[in-house]
């Protein structure tokens, strides 16, 4: 069998892509009308929303499994789901932390060009932590499902298709471009962007979503802890005035760089995989 038949063409990825996004919005529309009285007053911040849009995220991967099981191609190896070593979690770890903390600087940057959007507010009353309930639910579906979810779809479906028909270069940009647009958020497309293109290098150079999934996490854990932490009580340790510190930006600098290092110097000095 020729190797890249194990793998859907990079158009039949970006289609079951589309269709899983078309296929879940009409599914969560279905369950809004069905299972919520009143649409109209439906609040950002209550439970209620909150699971149906963990569902939401759960239910993406719905469609590209079934094409996967309908192609009997391997869940695997079309998914990325492999091992790495422990060390390189840890790593997978830094990475995803020094990205939070860059990321959210380039934020702060970016609103002196961009006035943040008033659907800003929405978003964070979305990810208000009011009760355990709230945790768990927001934890699950924000954490540990968009990790899981977006990565297996974007870095394992998508990108490894990419990869084996186009460079290697282009393919994590194609990747982390599709992973920007169906964020739908001009605001933070920067940001999304070259968040990708760190998370595709680690998927590439591991052949795993493991480590883009844990850097993943941990970007989105850190954002769900700052939408829920009073500022005030950071000022002077994390944040210096609007800005976060300078202290803070050179090791998450620090951590990035040698983060990815650690990556590249694993598989260049062993027998493992090697694109």
């Amino acid at each position: 069998m020729n190797e890249n038949s194990k793998f859907p063409r990079p158009v039949e990825a970006f289609l079951v892509i589309i269709v899983s996004f078309i296929f879940i919005v009409l599914v969560t529309q279905v369950l809004t009308v069905f299972f919520i009285s009143d649409t109209k007053t439906l609040d950002k911040d209550s439970i209620s929303f909150k699971i149906l849009i963990t569902f939401g995220e759960i239910g993406l991967i719905l469609v590209p499994l079934a094409y996967v099981k309908m192609r009997r191609l391997s869940f695997k190896e079309t998914f990325r789901w492999n091992k790495i070593p422990s060390s390189l979690m840890l790593w997978s770890f830094v990475i995803g932390l020094s990205a939070s903390v860059l990321s959210d600087e380039l934020d702060r940057l970016l609103n002196y060009i961009i006035p943040a959007p008033e659907f800003l507010s929405e978003i964070a009353s979305a990810l208000q932590i009011n009760s355990f309930a709230d945790f768990l639910v927001l934890f699950t579906g924000a954490v540990v499902a968009a990790a899981f979810v977006e990565e297996s779809i974007i870095r394992g479906f998508l990108q490894s298709s990419l990869e084996r028909y186009q460079d290697v270069t282009r393919a994590v940009i194609y990747a982390s471009l599709a992973w920007t647009i169906i964020h739908g958020m001009l605001f933070w497309a920067i940001q999304i962007f070259l968040v990708g293109i760190v998370l595709g290098l680690l998927a590439w150079r591991s052949n795993s979503i493991l480590p883009s999934m844990i850097g993943h996490a941990t970007n989105n854990a850190a954002a769900l802890f700052f939408y829920n932490i009073n500022q005030e009580k950071i000022k002077g340790i994390y944040l210096w005035a609007d800005h976060v510190s300078p202290l803070f930006l050179i090791l998450a600098l620090f951590g990035l760089v040698y983060g990815v290092k650690a990556f590249y110097s694993y598989y260049e000095n062993t027998d493992r995989y090697v694109p």
